[in-house]
């Protein structure tokens, strides 16, 4: 199980488009994370600069609406007006720039939506959560062993052995909707469950409830289908 589970994580990876928030990123959205991945910044310079003084460079040097999220930040408990950047590189991309050198480090994100790229909170990168039902009675279905008849052929009169019931296969880990959740879990942007109180899931045997992100909900379908193929 834990083999076919990290096989699975591996695979829903590299579904997301990074930086596009939502379930359907625009042909804009999508043009813009890959231009700033193109575009190369020759030569980066900064000591003890705060964020706010990085992004006015950033917007002059790239020629990109830049935007700083503060209430978001502010949320996720991110004082950005006291972080600072002491940087010096050379032939860097501009996505790379903002992604490793000036989001993550801090816990940020970053998102982009039409023309203009937000920094902000992870959890806000991945959208406003909804609500939605989820049948998985094709997984947690129980699974029995039984035996087949003969297929030898046996003289007039004989007695075969007697009849043996059909056994519920023992240690099966997807007879319970709190078991699919917690994989659902294990599979999705594992550390957000955690981290939003506003994500939630709520299960029964026959269904899930699910409180999340539209860019989550769109791996749900398919995680769903993979888990089933686990059964």
């Amino acid at each position: 199980m834990r083999t076919a589970l990290a096989c699975l994580s591996a695979a829903f990876l590299c579904l997301a488009l990074p930086g596009v928030a939502g379930a359907e990123p625009s042909a804009k959205d999508i043009a813009l994370v890959r231009a700033l991945k193109a575009q190369t910044l020759t030569r980066i310079e900064f000591k003890e600069t705060n964020l706010e003084g990085v992004v006015k460079w950033l917007r002059v040097a790239t020629g990109k609406n830049i935007i700083i999220k503060q209430s978001a930040l502010a949320k996720a408990g991110i004082e950005w007006q006291d972080l600072s950047y002491t940087v010096e590189l050379e032939k860097v991309s501009v996505w790379t720039f903002l992604e490793d050198v000036i989001a993550k480090p801090y816990d940020m994100a970053l998102t982009v939506r039409g023309n203009i790229v937000f920094l902000t909170s992870r959890a806000d990168s991945h959208g406003k959560p909804v609500t939605k039902l989820y049948t998985i009675s094709h997984i947690t279905w129980t699974k029995t062993d039984f035996f087949g008849p003969s297929i030898n052929l046996n003289p007039s009169g004989f007695v075969g052995e007697e009849y043996e019931p059909e056994k519920p296969v023992e240690n099966d880990p997807l007879t319970s909707g709190d078991a699919v959740a917690e994989l659902i879990k294990e599979l999705l942007v594992p550390a957000q469950w955690e981290e939003n109180d506003d994500w939630a899931i709520r299960a029964t045997d026959r269904y899930l409830v699910i409180r999340a992100p539209k860019s989550v909900h769109a791996l749900i379908p398919r995680a769903l289908e993979k888990i089933a193929s686990m059964k």
